[in-house]
């Protein structure tokens, strides 16, 4: 009887095996096994990153550190393979609204030797600066690919958080949809950046607006709105070349006044936006605002 006490007592009292992480646990230091990851595919030939840009495994690393709904303090552009997709079922019908895309980013390209386990998940990922992407073709597997977003760890999936887009690709169909960005002008006195009118709209609570009104300078990249309402506003995005804002309900020229024809906004003109700022679900959002100036000939 004492005997099978003192067995029952060694065996309650055994070490459990580890399972945070492989070999943290010094008693069964072999209790997971340790996964080298492959090293990356190289970038494809001719292709430049902009400097600073991380791969995905430091990307990984970074997201790892994070908890609950915690976001970086700095945005970062992530390189890497489209490996994959999580498309749900209402995607077919989501798509055309709202242009942007669930996709799956590794450091080893979808025909490497050996494919790496470790993904980043592009989240809701919009086309280059936050245009909508118009059709499926603009992001496959196999394309290489650099996104601009900040990121978050969801519950140990490590993924971007809020306005995640496209910065590059590979991919010629994008890049026939996307043209290179054509510069923006330095904000003048008085004025700021799309960057730093982002920035603004996250340090705020989800759904809040600043109290402050802002000039904020930048390139239209794309308009949301294909339809001017009775209320004569628009919807349309801008972006310095690094980050992008979706000017929301934008009126014409003063507080209350109305487009009457789209071409009074389009893709390339550079405009100065007077707005409040919100941060709607981690974008950057110009309201309550009008367009101050634009290099458009019809404005």
């Amino acid at each position: 009887m004492l005997a099978a006490i003192a067995a029952l007592t060694l065996v309650s009292c055994e070490e459990k095996p580890y399972i945070e992480g492989p070999g943290d646990n010094t008693n069964v230091p072999d209790s997971i096994p340790v996964t080298v990851d492959p090293e990356p595919t190289p970038d494809p030939e001719g292709f430049v990153v902009p400097e600073g840009t991380i791969n995905v495994y430091e990307a990984v690393e970074i997201a790892k550190k994070l908890h609950g709904s915690e976001v970086s303090a700095e945005k970062y552009f992530i390189k890497g393979y489209v490996t994959g997709f999580n498309r749900g079922e209402t995607f077919a019908t989501d798509f055309p609204k709202y242009g942007n895309d669930f996709v799956y980013i590794s450091a080893t390209a979808p025909d490497a030797p050996i494919q790496s386990k470790k993904t980043f998940y592009a989240y809701r990922l919009l086309g280059k600066f936050g245009a909508m992407l118009p059709d499926l073709d603009c992001v496959k597997e196999g394309d290489f690919i650099v996104i601009s977003c900040y990121l978050t760890n969801f519950g140990g999936v490590y993924e971007s958080s809020g306005a995640c887009f496209v910065y590059m690709s590979n991919n010629a169909h994008f890049n026939e949809i996307f043209p290179e960005f054509p510069g923006c002008p330095a904000p003048g006195e008085g004025e700021i950046s799309v960057t730093e009118a982002e920035k603004i709209a996250l340090a705020l609570e989800k759904k809040a607006t600043t109290t402050e009104t802002y000039q904020i300078r930048g390139v239209v990249t794309g308009v949301t709105d294909t339809s001017i309402s009775s209320y004569g506003n628009l919807t349309f995005n801008i972006s310095d070349g690094l980050s992008y804002a979706t000017c929301y309900r934008i009126n014409y020229k003063q507080t209350g006044g109305k487009f009457t024809n789209l071409n009074q906004v389009q893709v390339g003109d550079t405009v100065l936006v007077n707005a409040k700022i919100q941060n709607y679900n981690g974008t950057c959002e110009p309201v309550q605002g009008y367009v101050v100036e634009s290099t458009n000939p019809n404005f």
